[in-house]
């Protein structure tokens, strides 16, 4: 496939009211967006990259690959059982305790409506929805289980779909995990105050960018670039860090907080085209998308 009319378009634009008395027109204030025409039959690639841990993104302009990034370790999801005993003989509540570090509210408390004669797999499928209704839980955890299992497994501090693959970043084992069970205004429940660490989590690490091998989005080999007309780099705002971004002596360690943009474009080509470094300042994850147009 030929490409065409690659464009870079610019512009930071403001409205302000003057607050004089009778005086009523908006002010623009910053010159109008303006679009910049880039060199036909250019070569655009754009790619998303998770980067996880201390660990690099390094983009190697001159290949289009990313030779020299962190090797991609994909992790374990931590997951935490409960397991409901006793058959429910007065009704009232079930007393449910979930802690979690990066759970807000931590440690959660839930009272849990149980009927009489519940056994322990119905008492612990109202735990289990219980649990799920709860959002500051579920934004971390998926609720699961069954008979008298309850179960907690990590969805991934961020889970961006790459290359449309879902591509969670988990992080390190949490020890503080628990799901404690007990009676509250009821009675029945064999009281276990302590959950069992079915899987141990394992932290997410290196860089995850599939996209970026030296081809195109259509699979053909690129060649390389010897010039770059066109530069942006995108740390989403799902980020948990900021990243920074070097670039040989032209970028030194630029910051790009999340939800930030990084973007230049020049028509000559004349961008700097050394290899670029991106990573997160602590350890992540972030999800950056950059896209550079190339000779």
């Amino acid at each position: 496939m030929n490409l065409t009319s690659a464009t870079a378009q610019f512009g930071l634009l403001g409205r302000a009211t003057p607050t004089q008395n009778n005086v009523r027109a908006a002010v623009q204030i910053g010159d109008a967006a303006i679009s910049s025409s880039l060199a036909n039959g250019a070569t655009i690639i754009s790619f998303d990259a998770l980067i996880a841990g201390v660990s690099s993104l390094v983009v190697d302009v001159s290949d289009l690959d990313s030779t020299g990034s962190t090797a991609w370790s994909a992790g374990t999801a931590q997951v935490e059982t409960a397991t409901a005993a006793g058959t429910i003989g007065t009704a009232g509540n079930a007393e449910v305790i979930v802690t979690a570090n990066a759970v807000t509210g931590s440690p959660l408390t839930f009272s849990v409506a149980v009927a009489a004669s519940d056994t322990a797999a119905d008492w612990a499928a109202k735990v289990r929805t219980a649990l799920s209704e709860n959002e500051a839980l579920t934004t971390f955890y998926t609720v699961g289980g069954t008979s008298t299992a309850i179960t907690l497994t990590h969805k991934g501090t961020i889970s961006p779909t790459i290359e449309g693959n879902l591509t969670p970043a988990f992080p390190a084992n949490d020890s503080s995990l628990n799901i404690s069970l007990d009676n509250d205004s009821c009675t029945g429940i064999t009281t276990a105050t302590t959950s069992a660490n079915t899987t141990a989590g394992v932290a997410s690490a290196g860089v995850y960018v599939p996209a970026l091998d030296g081809n195109d989005f259509e699979g053909n080999p690129t060649g390389g670039a010897t010039k770059i007309y066109g530069l942006y780099i995108h740390n989403d705002s799902t980020s948990v860090d900021a990243v920074t971004v070097t670039q040989s002596t032209v970028l030194v360690d630029y910051g790009l907080a999340s939800g930030s943009v990084l973007q230049s474009a020049d028509t000559g080509g004349n961008l700097n085209a050394s290899d670029i470094t991106i990573e997160p300042d602590a350890a992540g994850p972030c999800l950056v998308t950059v896209t550079l147009v190339t000779d």
